[in-house]
């Protein structure tokens, strides 16, 4: 007695799954898959198939770019549902934002953060000064600041200003000025090393922080929900960060200077209308959960990241010379 397969094709007529062995009803395998007419095929055709498969953007991407922006809650709620075939994927376009977020900085010559240290009259002489304090260098016709999301300045701190702080420490009447006129120096040096990791390190940094962001969404956001639900909005949260600083990267390429802090109110603002939504909750409560979930998370996320990045950089032999002057 011959076996019954699919589309009417008999077991002892069919030929046996090339990959896997299993009798084979048509020409794909219902066991795994493979194409039983597998046949070198014309360059275009792989080449095009290859395209699909690997390409980050594909025609989806558009579609959900503008739900992101019209209505961020229905391209939530859709994934959240396995409804959202017609969008990308949240894990997909993170990693695609996260990238062009990359490319942007780069084509725009805009860092994430700087430390810079600059001449405000370049023909003027700078000098420096050891505070009595023994951890302050006072420096005279010198800007320097902590800048977020700027064009780059090459060099960060001007060689000027490191040699005038050397020709200082030659001269330094104590040890204990000498040393904390060095330090002023490799400190610079280090805040320079950390920039450099922060843009390096993103990448992987974003992965970790991640859960981090879903987890403390619970206490705000509903602890009953299910983790994946969380881990989901906070896919979005960061894909939304992303758009909004590669805007500000190049407006800021073009001369806008706008400071970092600008797109948290735009931010706070997708949050809000998105979580009120996804949540099932009224917007000003929506509000007031993301802006405190939004300060948990750099003070109890962001922050000790950054403090690690900081300690990776620092020289612990100069820093114990000086501490020890």
């Amino acid at each position: 007695m011959v076996d019954q397969v699919a589309d009417g094709v008999t077991a002892s007529h069919a030929e046996a799954c090339g990959a896997c062995g299993v009798a084979r009803a048509g020409r794909y395998c219902h066991a795994c898959g493979q194409d039983g007419e597998a046949t070198p095929r014309p360059l275009r055709e792989w080449a095009e198939e290859a395209f699909s498969e690997t390409n980050l953007v594909d025609g989806r991407t558009a579609k959900t770019l503008v739900a992101l922006i019209i209505k961020p809650g229905r391209y939530l709620e859709a994934c959240r549902d396995a409804a959202g075939s017609i969008y990308q994927s949240p894990t997909k376009l993170f990693v695609v934002m996260t990238a062009l977020f990359l490319l942007t900085l780069n084509f725009a010559g805009v860092s994430m953060y700087q430390f810079v240290a600059q001449p405000i009259d370049p023909a003027a002489p700078i000098t420096a000064r050891a505070d009595p304090d023994g951890y302050t260098v006072h420096l005279t016709n010198v800007e320097q600041a902590e800048v977020w999301m700027q064009r780059t300045v090459e060099p960060g701190v001007d060689p000027r200003v490191t040699a005038a702080i050397e020709a200082e420490a030659v001269r330094a009447p104590t040890e204990y000025d000498r040393q904390n006129l060095l330090y002023e120096n490799q400190n610079n040096r280090e805040l320079a090393i950390v920039a450099e990791r922060l843009t390096a390190w993103l990448p992987n940094v974003v992965w970790l922080l991640l859960p981090a962001y879903a987890l403390l969404l619970a206490p705000f956001f509903g602890r009953r929900r299910m983790l994946m639900e969380h881990l989901i909005f906070a896919l979005w949260g960061h894909v939304t960060a992303f758009a909004l600083l590669i805007l500000l990267a190049l407006a800021n390429k073009w001369g806008a200077a706008l400071p970092g802090w600008v797109f948290i109110p735009p931010y706070l603002a997708y949050v809000t209308v998105a979580a009120a939504r996804y949540y099932g909750l009224s917007r000003g409560q929506a509000l007031w959960r993301g802006t405190v979930h939004l300060a948990a998370y750099v003070l109890l996320a962001v922050m000790p990241v950054a403090i690690v990045i900081a300690l990776s950089a620092m020289d612990r032999e100069a820093f114990v010379t000086f501490i020890s002057a």
